[in-house]
């Protein structure tokens, strides 16, 4: 299990040394249960002092409350991925092949600039997944302008477009011309049959409880599932791009 630990670096104002060691103590959270704290000072060439300042910067009482408190943390984690698949399970009727072709899309792409598209309710999924791109690492817009896709000027090489209906007219147009581009598309749109999920390189159907229901006026599971969707599939894109760039 990996750790961003940067916001309890900024939040503590850990020095580098302080960052190595709750590192080690994360990723060995089982065996620093049963270390003496100068064992772990040793093995990240500290001292037991700097060990217990770092226990009483994130506020714990000691060494010992810190890796335990840690470890209950890392536990609790653990049971809640392993609840994931109670969220996941409509992921079934996806075509497996769908899947593993965003991950290679996305993987073919990553050095490349990436545009993505949206309108209406499916406005705010287009900036968060302009937000997860940009905090991983891609190079990627946000825009629905017809310009930037009519000319591609500025390079770009995937769109990634979410449309409920698959017929919405300004992101049909748009993936149009990023279509006539040449440019690779990666939709998430509903299950049905639509424009833009066949001119799209890779189509991600995801289930619509309320296809009929043009104003979106009940409650629809479309959007969370599409968060839900690029979240599972982003995880294991960047998984296997770590390991490729670490050889």
């Amino acid at each position: 299990m990996k750790f961003d630990i940067y916001k309890l670096a900024d939040k503590y104002k850990l020095t580098e040394t302080e960052v190595q060691v709750l590192r080690y103590i994360l990723d060995n959270h089982e065996q620093s249960m049963n270390m003496a704290v100068r064992d772990v000072a040793n093995l990240n060439y500290t001292s037991a002092a700097t060990v217990i300042k770092l226990s009483k910067k994130m506020g714990y009482t000691g060494y010992i409350d810190m890796v335990y408190r840690l470890n209950f943390m890392i536990k609790n984690r653990q049971m809640d991925q392993n609840h994931t698949s109670d969220l996941t399970s409509f992921m079934n009727n996806i075509p497996s092949s769908c899947l593993e072709h965003f991950i290679e899309q996305i993987k073919l792409h990553r050095k490349n600039l990436i545009l993505v598209s949206a309108t209406g309710f499916s406005t705010p999924l287009a900036e968060y997944i302009e937000r997860k791109l940009l905090v991983t690492g891609f190079r990627c817009i946000k825009t629905n302008a017809y310009e930037v896709y009519d000319s591609n000027k500025l390079g770009a090489s995937l769109m990634i477009a979410v449309s409920r209906s698959g017929e919405t007219d300004t992101i049909v147009r748009v993936a149009d011309s990023a279509h006539e581009n040449q440019m690779d598309i990666i939709s998430f749109t509903g299950e049905q049959m639509n424009h833009i999920a066949g001119i799209s390189t890779v189509n991600i159907p995801i289930l619509d409880d309320k296809a009929l229901d043009d104003r979106n006026l009940q409650a629809n599971y479309f959007y969370a599932r599409v968060i839900i969707v690029f979240e599972y599939l982003m995880d294991r894109a960047l998984e296997q791009l770590e390991k490729l760039e670490n050889g």
